[in-house]
């Protein structure tokens, strides 16, 4: 193996284990149930759509309420407190110094929290629930099915945007009703980018002025497919410092493998063409196709492989590109 192709493959390789050592988790939709004076319900969950699919999360909320009720005696009366439960693993109650706790709403009034919160999670992770509480009673006493089914009554239709929904009974019928539903995080968008490039084609070094058009879609808020089309004005010097100028067209694919919002890690393929020739570096009819890796915020590097003849004639290439 030619020494240039190996080092294309090394490349490859390492692109390829930075891109899937991922973090797992990421952002999740929120329901927000605005229940009354004595109880709130926060729940978290990677897709709101679940609800609607299994009974899992009513199970995990009656089968906290029935270890409650079997350590009632032991829940402090006269103090704040937490109660962390996990599904199935274990529930504690943590006593909190918190005196007291007040929300600053937009009128600038002061509206006293909850004294008590319990935190509820299952060994999937695939909810996250915080309740809100004053009195013990209220959280014993509270009607999950009814509420969860009342819930999943109003949900929207399925979509992959992240969520924000809000939830508050009704004064006539006291059932749930979807009082707010917007989404969060980013939304589908056009990006326009220009840059600059250092490549590497046959022992040649070649420098290029890059613009590029995409189309980006979102998954839960997270900027997750890029669909785009590239220009790579490529260009050297000869011998009598006369510029020699090749241009390649391209399209390309990106997918984002983080789940972090604001770290993203895109990984994709490209094939371009040759659509301005000039000297003798690149073979009339000249294509190419390569990966695409942004290593960095505003890094690129592209391990090619150009090809003219229908294959006939197969050469590595490298790019480095730094966006402006």
């Amino acid at each position: 193996m030619k020494p240039c192709l190996r080092l294309l493959t090394l490349l490859c390789l390492m692109s390829f284990q930075s891109v899937f050592a991922q973090r797992p988790g990421g952002p999740q939709d929120t329901i927000y149930y605005h229940g009354n004076e004595n109880l709130n319900i926060y729940i978290l969950s990677s897709d709101y759509h679940k609800l609607t699919k299994d009974d899992k999360l009513q199970n995990i909320l009656l089968d906290f309420q029935n270890k409650l009720k079997e350590i009632k005696s032991m829940v402090p009366l006269s103090s704040s407190y937490t109660i962390d439960y996990q599904y199935n693993s274990k529930i504690e109650i943590l006593k909190s110094d918190r005196i007291a706790s007040f929300t600053i709403s937009e009128g600038k009034s002061l509206k006293q929290d909850f004294q008590n919160q319990a935190l509820i999670t299952d060994p999937g992770s695939r909810y996250h629930v915080n309740i809100g509480f004053d009195g013990l009673e209220t959280l014993v006493n509270a009607d999950f099915t009814q509420i969860i089914g009342e819930i999943i009554a109003e949900l929207p239709g399925k979509d992959r945007y992240l969520r924000y929904l809000e939830y508050q009974p009704e004064a006539t019928t006291n059932k749930a009703k979807l009082i707010q539903n917007r989404p969060s995080g980013y939304l589908d968008m056009l990006s326009l980018q220009a840059g600059v490039g250092a490549n590497v084609f046959r022992s040649k070094f070649l420098t290029d002025i890059t613009g590029e058009l995409s189309l980006q879609l979102n998954q839960k808020g997270i900027l997750r497919n890029q669909i785009y089309v590239s220009n790579n004005l490529m260009f050297s010097f000869n011998e009598s410092n006369s510029a020699i100028i090749n241009n390649f067209t391209n399209v390309g694919y990106r997918i984002n493998f983080s789940n972090q919002r604001d770290k993203p890690n895109w990984l994709g393929v490209e094939f371009g063409t040759l659509t301005k020739r000039s000297g003798d570096i690149f073979q009339p009819n000249t294509m190419r196709f390569g990966f695409n890796w942004k290593a960095a915020k505003h890094i690129t590097v592209a391990p090619q492989m150009y090809f003219d003849g229908f294959f006939k004639n197969v050469s590595p290439g490298f790019r480095i590109g730094i966006g402006l």
